[in-house]
């Protein structure tokens, strides 16, 4: 993010525009539209072409003849210009000689502030930028969103405006009142159902009675704590119902593999509590997580414990689930796409194939004695697919093991590192060459998948393997 997304009172002060072409006029009308005092800066203006304006805005713009270097911005708040060249750069480095924000049309160079591409519904405005590199897409994103965006949101956010000094009053006389949850309950219920369907007087009336019985909201119910599947990495692939949970989360305790892109999608003031494990570090014991879980839950909060993956892959999930109830804490599973599904499918490798592999078979190795406990003789069948998780450093043991049980060395075999993330990489080759092949992956999460399917791997992956086995 190149920009810092600010809405600006434009009403608290005198924003100055310089030029007369089309692009001026457009400014003219967005600064207008968001209460702002403008002095129209021209340079050899026929008064006849900016008359139409003058009248249509009367008392709220003033219109100054002369030239462009001559504009006083002394007392501006902002400088918006499309005067031409040489004169915009003078402008520019007058502005910000000044320390006033500018922005000058088509040239971000000379810009301390672009406008965004607007959606404007009453009091709900949505901005759109791209940083200046694409107004196309900024464009396009907005007509997406007006599609989806209720025609009268801006009249339900002025019923709720009415109304809020009332509700802030409410918090202060009950202490455990929380403004957040009733506004949401207020826009989720029959308040904004009538709001948004016009009915707007018999919105105000049902507002009105249900911040009478307020108080309803003032004792904290007993909190609920979701188990949410993460997915391998990127973001994109959270399940919807995901997002919703996270959005809606009051604190997120989060594991080691969960990336920041999809901690971004938690609600913005929600409290993050790492409660992960770093390697070579000591990390928090099960015990004191399922303890910390029961403790947010029992203070009210809706809890969000984000795991890599799938919370019941490998996860500890079905672990954190028994302890909660036990403690009578209501919980909700909230699956993702686990590791070995959406590395695969990164990389194009089905995972079974007809005829060729009927059977997977997922199993964990994150430390020497979980890989000398495996029943390697069961998965010698080369109709089995193997995926290995937590595997990557002792890519090693695991082939003796597979070799030593029946397994032949000439099986295919793949590593997918750090799967689904800008940084991924797959390298593919033969179980007998399985730890260079963890060592050419590089460091990070990884899967090991020995299988006659790991011959199948895409031709980028194939390529992959040959750059890393040749360094």
């Amino acid at each position: 993010m190149s920009f810092l997304p600010v809405f600006l009172d434009l009403s608290t002060g005198v924003v100055v525009l310089v030029g007369t072409g089309p692009q001026a006029v457009a400014k003219l009308h967005l600064l207008r539209a968001a209460g702002a005092r403008v002095t129209w800066f021209l340079q050899d203006a026929c008064t006849d072409s900016v008359a139409p304006f003058t009248r249509h805005y009367a008392g709220s713009i003033d219109v100054v003849l002369g030239e462009p270097d001559d504009a006083d911005l002394a007392r501006a708040m902002a400088l918006v210009s499309a005067a031409g060249a040489e004169a915009d750069e003078r402008l520019s480095m007058r502005a910000r000689s000044l320390g006033i924000p500018v922005n000058v049309v088509d040239r971000q160079d000379l810009s301390t502030f672009i406008f965004p591409a607007m959606l404007n519904r009453g009091d709900v405005a949505v901005a759109i930028g791209t940083g200046g590199a694409s107004p196309v897409i900024a464009r396009r994103i907005r007509e997406r969103i007006e599609a989806i965006l209720p025609a009268r949101i801006g009249e339900l956010a002025e019923l709720m405006k009415r109304h809020r000094a009332t509700v802030v009053a409410a918090r202060k006389r009950w202490p455990g009142f929380s403004a957040r949850r009733f506004w949401e309950r207020i826009f989720d219920g029959p308040v904004g159902a009538m709001a948004l369907s016009g009915r707007v007087q018999d919105a105000e009336a049902e507002l009105t009675r249900v911040i009478e019985a307020a108080a309803s909201f003032a004792t904290a119910g007993p909190g609920v704590v979701h188990l949410v599947g993460a997915g391998p990495g990127d973001p994109d692939l959270l399940t919807l119902r995901a997002l919703h949970v996270l959005q809606d989360a009051d604190v997120v305790f989060y594991d080691e593999l969960v990336t920041s892109g999809i901690l971004d999608r938690a609600r913005r003031d929600a409290e993050r509590v790492f409660v992960g494990k770093r390697k070579g570090q000591p990390g928090i014991g099960q015990d004191e997580i399922n303890r910390r879980l029961v403790e947010a839950a029992k203070a009210g909060k809706r809890v969000v414990r984000l795991k890599s993956g799938d919370p019941f892959v490998f996860g500890r999930g079905g672990e954190e689930l028994e302890h909660l109830r036990e403690a009578g804490i209501q919980t909700l599973v909230v699956p993702g796409i686990t590791a070995a599904l959406g590395c695969a499918a990164e990389a194009g490798l089905p995972l079974t194939f007809r005829k060729e592999a009927s059977q997977l078979s997922f199993v964990t190795a994150s430390t020497a004695g979980d890989a000398r406990h495996i029943d390697w003789a069961t998965l010698a069948d080369p109709r089995i697919t193997v995926v290995v998780y937590m595997g990557l450093s002792l890519a090693s043991s695991v082939r003796a093991s597979l070799i030593a049980s029946g397994r032949d060395p000439q099986t295919p075999a793949a590593v997918l590192a750090r799967g689904t993330q800008p940084d991924s990489r797959t390298v593919a080759g033969r179980l007998d060459d399985l730890p260079a092949l963890a060592a050419a992956a590089g460091e990070g999460p990884a899967l090991l998948v020995i299988g006659s399917v790991a011959a199948r791997c895409r031709h980028e992956a194939r390529a992959q393997r040959h750059a890393g086995l040749a360094a």
